[in-house]
């Protein structure tokens, strides 16, 4: 980055811009394992679908979620019909295909931008280590001048 010493005002101000660096490097991070978690959550909802799909209608049974970490056994009505959510509330009913079709889309896009999100979070670990460079070449340039002292 730099040949020449860095004033303390300098130094500090990479060492500023480090931890800048680094904290949004660990919140993409967090985004990221946010997004993950909706793909598997997508690819468990396609795998449920195709599961109840080969279900006989009569004898297809779920749990159902009442709160609380408690469940109840449930017969299912229509398993060839799903109610997906579309995004700000909004849900729809639409067939077995179009659910799965649905949710495939949505987990190809969020698949899209995990790797948007990772290219960036290499950025970020680029600049991170660029500056631990900077600040150790820095703290080897300083160790004669602190000889003397």
């Amino acid at each position: 980055m730099m040949d020449r010493q860095l004033t303390d005002q300098e130094l500090q101000g990479l060492m500023a811009r480090h931890d800048e660096y680094q904290a949004q490097a660990e919140a993409l991070a967090g985004q990221m394992e946010a997004i993950q978690i909706s793909i598997l959550e997508c690819e468990r909802a396609v795998s449920t679908i195709d599961a109840l799909e080969s279900e006989d209608e009569d004898s297809a049974t779920s749990l159902v979620p009442i709160g609380a970490g408690s469940f109840v056994h449930a017969r299912l009505v229509k398993s060839d019909r799903a109610i997906v959510s579309l995004g700000a509330s909004v849900s729809a009913e639409m067939s077995a295909d179009a659910a799965r079709g649905c949710l495939s889309d949505r987990k190809e896009k969020l698949i899209n931008i995990l790797g948007q999100m990772d290219k960036s979070l290499k950025e970020l670990a680029g600049r991170v280590r660029a500056i631990q460079a900077e600040a150790n070449k820095q703290m080897q340039l300083r160790q004669p001048d602190q000889a003397y002292m």
